[in-house]
């Protein structure tokens, strides 16, 4: 099977690797997203440049990238980590040869962010899907997915990795999948929403919200240490601040209604169920 790769970061570093090392597989090419590298995206980069042939782009969808393509021989492309939406030209170029990594049970739960979605939901499952790239966004026929458990202790970025690790585990059944051409069923229960990013309303903590509210608002919009394009998690005391990190206290020695300001970094708030949660500003 003849391969080509688009995307960037540690899981298309890992799965380049996996590829590599694999009788039967053959990278023929392998597109780096370049849209707001990370320092760390960087470093992945330079690694793979060792070892195949890798061009950096900002836009697949431009005629010289298609026309590139097709005089490529390959089976599948893959977009993992892929920020670069494929136009209609494209995809009717490559009908049926574009497949997408998602951090969702798709259709569940659909296109950026899914992390913060499935968090704030306060959901109990989510997983990995591999599906074909149509026009519409994350709504390809699914070809593999896989359930994990979300635990309490994670947030948005640690979820992120043990959706990579299982990705890593399970990308040789995807590919059996791919080879004897299955596609699943769907859900007859879709789950999603818009997240209202401009209006920071899903990112806003309130001391009217109980404990578990405001720790699941501060795991679903907490990224470190990867990049994050969303805003900031805020909370109204004696003005706006933006919280750093949360913590639960058992009890509290101090007394107070609503919130109090231990120094200029630290407050101490009782959420509505009255629990004491020390926040650290920044």
């Amino acid at each position: 099977m003849k391969i080509i790769l688009i995307g960037k970061g540690a899981i298309l570093f890992n799965i380049a690797q996996l590829i590599l090392h694999k009788k039967g597989l053959d990278i023929v090419k392998i597109y780096w997203d370049s849209n707001n590298s990370s320092i760390s995206d960087l470093y992945y980069l330079k690694n793979l440049k060792n070892k195949i042939k890798v061009q950096s782009l900002k836009n697949i969808n431009l005629i010289k990238n298609i026309n590139i393509l097709k005089k490529l021989k390959f089976d599948y492309l893959l977009s993992i980590n892929n920020t670069q939406i494929f136009k209609n030209t494209f995809l009717n170029n490559f009908k049926d040869k574009i497949i997408n990594y998602h951090y969702s049970l798709i259709p569940s739960y659909k296109g950026l962010h899914s992390c913060t979605k499935v968090i704030l939901k306060q959901e109990k499952i989510t997983g990995i899907s591999w599906h074909y790239v149509t026009r519409n966004i994350d709504n390809g026929k699914v070809i593999f997915r896989k359930k994990i458990k979300i635990n309490s202790r994670d947030n948005a970025a640690k979820l992120i990795s043990r959706l990579n690790n299982l990705c890593l585990k399970t990308f040789f059944s995807f590919l059996k999948n791919l080879k004897k051409n299955i596609t699943l069923k769907n859900s007859s229960k879709i789950k999603d929403f818009k997240l209202k990013l401009k209006s920071r309303k899903y990112s806003k903590i309130s001391l009217n919200m109980n404990c578990k509210k405001i720790f699941s608002i501060f795991k679903a919009f907490s990224y470190y240490p990867f990049n994050s394009s969303l805003p900031g998690i805020t909370i109204q005391l004696d003005k706006i601040r933006e919280i750093k990190n949360i913590s639960m206290l058992n009890s509290s020695k101090t007394h107070f209604k609503r919130y109090i300001k231990l120094d200029k970094k630290k407050f101490l708030i009782r959420s509505s169920d009255k629990k004491y949660i020390a926040l650290e500003i920044y």
